[in-house]
This record gives C-alpha cells, sequence and structure tokens, in this order.
C-alpha cells in the first residue's frame, strides 16, 4: 500500500505549507509522497505517475472555489485511467459538503472533520478488506445514499508529534510577505469557541477550540526558525487569541527569535486583553490580527450570533491596536438577507470611521453566503436560497463566484447593491492601499492615493473606471489575495 497525498492549486501566490495533509503524514505508517500544486509546475504529470502504481491510495484536502474547481477534474481524470486507484476526499468541502461530495464520480471516501485519527484507522480497515464507512468520521456513497461511520471526536494537535518538515522541500513554502521575507506558516489549534451561524468552521468544530499547549507553539516556532530561517509567521488558527495566558506566554517565547508575525481573532475577546499582554504581543513581532468586524450594522452581527459583540468594539479595538502599533486587519460579510440595503450603508459609514480613527487599519469586504446552520441560514432559504447538491452545481457558472464571495448572486441583494460594494471597495483600495500587496511600487501607491483622494473625500463611489483601470494595470491584489 502507499499513500499519496495531494494540494490541488488553490489561488495565486498560494505558496504556504500544506498543513492539512502534513498533520496526516506524521500519522501515517506506510509510505507516503506528497504533491502540491501551488508550488511544483509538473504536479499533475507527478501526481499521475505516482497514483499508477498498484494498491495506491490517494488523499485529497479540498477548499471550496478554486481548490473545488481544480480537484474535481483531476480526480476524475484519475479514476478513468486507474479504476481500481482509491481516492478519498478531506477538508474543509467534504466535511460541510459530504453528498455532493461521496456522491461524486471522482471520489470513493470522504473524511469528515479532523483526520488525524480517522486516517490511520480508515488505512487499517482498508489493509484487511474491511467496508470503510463502519470507521468513525467516513462516509462513502452506497445505493443512492450517503453512508456513514459513527461521528469522530476531536483531538488536540500537538498531541500526534511534530509536523515531517524534513520530508518536504521547505525553499518552496519560504515566502516574501509584508511580514518578512522568509515567511511560514503554522496552525496551533482546532475550531473555534464561538458559534457564528455564517461560518463553516461551526459545522466542524460544533464550537470546540483544542489548542495546542503554548511549549510546543513556541519549539514550532524556534524549529522553523533556527532550521528553515522563518523570520515570519502566520498562525493560520481560526481563533488564535480564544485564550489570553496562552497568548501571552507564546508572545514571551517567541520575542527572543525576532519574527513578525500575525493571526485571526476575535474583536470583543482581544479588547479585553490586558495593556500587559498588548505590549508582550508587540513586543514579541506581531504585526497584525485578522478580525470579523461584519458590519456596521448591529441588528446584521444580532443575526450572526457573534457572541454579543457590539458596532462600537470594533471602533474601540481599531483605536487600541493603533495605540500599541499593532495593525488590525478587518473582514466585513455584506449584503445579510433581512435589510441588505441598510446593512451595506451602515458598514460602508463604519469603515470610513474606522480610516478616519486609524488609516492604517485594512479592511476585507466580502458578500455573505449562507452554510447550513440554523439562524441566517433560516432566513436564507425563506428568501429563495437553495445549495447546489451535487459537485457539478458547484462547479458551473452560476456558482463561480459563491465561495469566493465576491459575487454570490443571492437573491436578496440586487446587482446594483452589488456593484456599488465593489465600485466603494476600488476607491477604498485606491485610496488606502493594502501593505500586503509587495508589487505595487510607493510611486504607484501615491498615483493612486492621489487619485482617489477626491472620491473618498466626498463619498462618489460611483463607476470608479480609472482607479479600476490602473489597478489592473498594475495587477493590484486585495488583502484577501495574499493566501492568509
Amino acid at each position: 500500500m502507499t499513500v499519496v497525498l495531494f494540494n490541488p492549486r488553490a489561488q495565486k501566490a498560494h505558496r504556504r505549507l500544506p498543513l492539512s495533509l502534513l498533520t496526516l503524514a506524521r500519522v501515517i505508517e506506510v509510505p507516503w509522497v506528497l504533491v502540491d500544486a501551488n508550488v511544483e509546475p509538473d504536479a499533475e504529470a507527478r501526481l499521475e505517475r505516482a497514483c499508477a502504481a498498484p494498491g495506491t491510495i490517494l488523499f485529497v484536502t479540498v477548499m471550496p472555489g478554486p481548490q473545488l474547481a481544480a480537484a474535481t477534474p483531476i480526480c476524475r481524470r484519475l479514476k478513468a485511467r486507474f479504476p481500481e486507484l482509491l481516492v478519498v476526499w478531506g477538508g474543509y468541502f467534504p466535511t460541510v459538503y459530504p453528498e455532493a461530495s461521496a456522491g461524486d464520480a471522482g471520489v470513493d471516501i470522504v473524511v469528515i472533520g479532523q483526520g488525524e485519527q480517522t486516517v490511520p484507522e480508515l488505512l487499517e480497515t482498508l489493509a484487511r478488506g474491511g467496508p470503510p464507512e463502519t470507521v468513525a468520521g467516513v462516509a462513502v456513497w452506497r445505493d443512492g445514499a450517503l453512508r456513514k461511520g459513527p461521528p469522530r471526536g476531536y483531538a488536540r494537535p500537538a498531541d500526534f508529534g511534530p509536523l515531517p518538515y524534513a520530508r518536504i522541500d521547505m525553499e518552496r513554502y519560504a515566502a516574501q510577505t509584508f511580514l518578512g521575507r522568509r515567511t511560514f506558516n503554522h496552525h496551533t489549534s482546532a475550531g473555534c469557541p464561538y458559534f457564528c451561524n455564517f461560518c463553516a468552521v461551526v459545522n466542524m468544530f460544533e464550537g470546540r477550540w483544542i489548542p495546542d499547549p503554548a511549549e510546543d507553539v513556541v519549539a514550532t516556532v524556534r524549529t522553523l526558525h533556527r532550521s528553515y530561517g522563518a523570520d515570519a509567521i502566520e498562525f493560520h488558527d481560526n481563533n488564535f487569541f480564544a485564550w489570553e495566558k496562552r497568548v501571552a506566554e507564546v508572545a514571551a517565547g517567541i520575542a527572543p527569535l525576532g519574527i513578525g508575525w500575525w493571526g485571526e481573532g476575535r474583536v470583543d475577546t482581544m479588547l479585553g486583553f490586558s495593556g500587559a499582554t498588548w505590549e508582550a504581543m508587540a513586543r514579541s513581532g506581531l504585526r497584525m490580527v485578522f478580525y470579523g468586524a461584519e458590519s456596521g450594522d448591529q441588528a446584521a452581527i444580532d443575526r450572526m450570533d457573534k457572541g454579543g459583540l457590539r458596532v462600537d468594539d470594533t471602533l474601540a479595538l481599531n483605536r487600541l491596536a493603533r495605540r500599541h502599533g499593532v495593525r488590525p486587519e478587518f473582514s466585513f460579510v455584506l449584503a445579510n438577507p433581512g435589510d441588505p440595503e441598510g446593512d451595506v450603508a451602515r458598514s460602508l459609514e463604519l469603515i470610513r470611521a474606522l480610516k478616519r480613527d486609524n488609516p492604517d487599519c485594512e479592511i476585507i469586504l466580502y458578500l455573505y453566503t449562507p452554510v447550513p446552520l440554523p439562524g441566517m441560514y433560516d432566513d436564507a432559504r425563506r428568501e429563495g436560497f437553495r445549495l447546489p447538491q451535487t459537485i457539478d452545481e458547484w462547479l458551473s457558472p452560476d456558482w463561480a463566484g459563491y465561495d469566493a464571495r465576491r459575487d454570490p448572486r443571492t437573491p436578496w441583494s440586487s446587482a446594483a447593491l452589488r456593484r456599488h460594494v465593489y465600485d466603494f471597495e476600488t476607491v477604498l483600495h485606491a485610496r488606502f492601499p493594502t501593505i500586503s500587496d509587495l508589487h505595487l511600487g510607493t510611486g504607484q501607491r501615491r498615483v493612486l492615493r492621489a487619485l482617489a483622494r477626491v472620491r473618498w473625500r466626498f463619498g462618489w463611489y460611483a463607476s470608479p473606471w480609472e482607479l479600476r483601470l490602473l489597478q489592473r494595470a498594475w495587477s493590484y491584489r486585495r488583502p484577501e489575495e495574499m493566501g492568509f
């Protein structure tokens, strides 16, 4: 038996360690090979050669959007050429949509949720010829229906040992970012302790947050720094800052290394951190934190089950972060069902207020896309919304912009409203170009700022064609396109 681990192409500039596959590799006892289409120019040819060996099992990690679009045709072609090949999908998309995934011709087995315990048991079951659907956390399509094993529990990532960095070419993953010249990524926890009803992490972990101990986090960062030259780290946890004590211990442990770092947190949680913790984070090299501000409309935030988050909290956090020299990056999820026009109008006013208080804050705009959770999804269904049922539906042109949350075409948001949001975004990013786009030169930034100044001052957002043309000519990339 040979295992092939495949990371399909995700997006441009995605030179990030394929952590979802490395976490599996460390628990797989049979020979394995990793094929990463994000860093290997001949990935598909290499993948085909690897899958030709009899008894091969192909594990594929699949996110929605570009990665789903890349994985589907490749897996279908491999299954057609090598009928005995077993194709196993895991990750975000098959966990949230197991029926669509398991029912596809290019997929044999789906792993739901964490795979560190499931995959070794699955391999053992397959080796003795047992039915995979008896394994906890596994699903298959049988006789026109989804057959699932018992639910799998949750485990702390660090309990499975260090990642097998020595088995891969780490130079391919040393990315230049605004954080540093050699930026690596790491994941220090599983899940998130909140129940925001627009977030698929809730589907995957049901409000559980399982963190690695601070000493394990520090040890990994030291390894990346000393063995592979890391001068910056992106912590890709869904909520790195959920526990202040752990954050303070990590900050103290990595401060001597002189690295820059980035992570995701909640506005209201970090607003409650002590001044000493903020000072420790800043001293340790914390450069930016990603926050879900979500909306400037309090009613919309309440419908999201954001756990008591207030619009004023976002304003207060923005000012607090500026005082400590830590750049906040605020994400907004706009055009929510109920009052999409009011939601957008109040959110854009909040963004203007954030920029007045702290011009260095970063802004990311998404349009709301429902996930199958009680709450706003029920509102969406009452408006006539329906999720695709098959992979082919997900990949159809009508759904091409859905998972990118750029043009979901939800029935309650008009084309004019969506155009207004992106006209505003064009002016916003010209007036305040993101720090994360390293390809944009100083002179180009000055030109964009100057051309957008009057539009921003007077709120003239409509048809900013001159700004859009320059951004396209200079290949300007929004912060969410940077691969964080």
